[in-house]
């Protein structure tokens, strides 16, 4: 089964290998085989890598948390 999903520390092994050694995604694909990950995945993220040297989300491209804000939560107990 290939996993789409990589985790903070396999996005930190992928960004370390790919800074030292300078592999492609095929390659740390079959250096880390026992993972399972998916080539198009770690090709992403090495895309991401080498354009921004970061593995993290661009600000403002992650879907804001404001279901729980203050405001909500009395409109919420004002329709009960």
């Amino acid at each position: 089964m290939i996993e789409d999903k990589l985790s903070i520390e396999d996005k930190l092994s992928i960004k370390l290998f790919r800074q030292e050694k300078g592999q492609g995604a095929k390659r740390i694909c079959q250096e880390f085989s026992y993972n399972k990950w998916a080539v198009s995945s770690v090709r992403d993220l090495l895309r991401k890598i080498d354009t921004t040297n970061s593995i993290s989300h661009k600000a403002g491209s992650v879907w804001p948390r404001t279901v729980r804000t203050e405001r909500n939560i009395a409109c919420v107990a004002e329709l009960i």
